[in-house]
């Protein structure tokens, strides 16, 4: 009997001290919210609590009901494809029609998705435009992968890395092979306006003359009105092959080089997924690789 009477006294005496902590670990709470008029939360070492005032934003902005691109193409039937010509992502045979790098992308994806692929041309200033303004799917033409572009579509996996080529007339510079060849006042460079080439050649050119109202610096280049173009592409060898003699690339290597993709509206990521599996498969079997490489060589490599 002693020792459950002993027993049942511990266990009563035990029940009595954890209540007692319990409540004093409860008024130690109380007192930290209460005391001295501060809020709970961090205290800063000079013992003032940091002011909190409610946050002011404006209400969050919901995104539309989202849209199905490739159900879309599906029930059409037809995978509408942005194009802008340029060597030798999208180029006219002697047959007048479509060919190169990115004209075979669209091609294969087209046959894979099991539908017809139709080409709608436009221009560099508006290829952005017309894809938000629905007239074609998705953009394949080498488009740069930029930041302000980046902010109004998405882009997929870089389909490409294209070299920004110095570009320079075959008479007018032929004893020219240094870069500082062409840092001189009397010098004339010719870029589009607001490019990466533009900004390019005054970082790199400093003392040149960068002319940027030109239509076509190449062509302008061809015919003695420039000295040289900074130009980006993967086949520089088709450059000077098409430019008939008249051009030349006096450094053995790009300036710089750029990556380029496709690109789709904002807010399908499920499009935009299947089009970044697409691509690691081609990539993965080296159908991209060999493409590239046929369309650097002039598009004279086995088909």
């Amino acid at each position: 009997m002693n020792m459950f009477t002993n027993l049942r006294t511990s266990m009563t005496w035990r029940r009595g001290v954890s209540a007692a902590v319990l409540a004093l670990a409860c008024a130690g709470l109380a007192h930290a919210q209460t005391a001295g008029g501060r809020a709970s939360g961090f205290v800063n070492p000079e013992g003032a609590a940091p002011a909190r005032q409610a946050a002011m934003d404006l209400p969050p902005v919901y995104r539309a009901a989202a849209e199905d691109t490739l159900a879309t193409i599906r029930q059409r039937g037809v995978l509408k494809v942005g194009v802008v010509p340029v060597q030798p992502m999208v180029m006219v045979d002697d047959k007048g029609e479509l060919s190169g790098y990115s004209i075979d992308l669209a091609r294969r994806l087209a046959n894979d998705l099991g539908v017809d692929v139709q080409f709608v041309p436009t221009s560099w200033p508006n290829v952005v435009p017309d894809l938000i303004g629905r007239h074609f799917d998705v953009i394949a033409a080498g488009l740069w992968v930029t930041m302000p572009r980046a902010l109004v579509v998405n882009f997929t996996q870089p389909t490409a890395l294209e070299g920004i080529h110095l570009v320079s007339n075959q008479k007018m510079t032929a004893q020219w092979s240094r870069a500082a060849d062409f840092n001189r006042p009397d010098v004339r460079i010719a870029v589009d306006a607001g490019t990466v080439q533009a900004q390019l050649a005054k970082r790199q050119f400093p003392k040149a003359q960068i002319v940027t109202d030109i239509p076509n610096p190449l062509e302008a280049v061809q015919k003695g009105l420039a000295h040289a173009t900074l130009l980006p592409t993967i086949a520089p060898g088709l450059v000077l092959e098409l430019g008939q003699g008249q051009l030349r690339l006096p450094l053995s290597q790009p300036l710089a080089s750029t990556q380029a993709a496709m690109a789709i509206r904002k807010g399908d990521a499920d499009f935009l997924n299947l089009l970044n599996t697409w691509l690691s498969l081609q990539r993965e079997e080296g159908w991209l690789d060999e493409r590239a490489a046929f369309w650097s060589t002039g598009g004279r490599g086995p088909r």
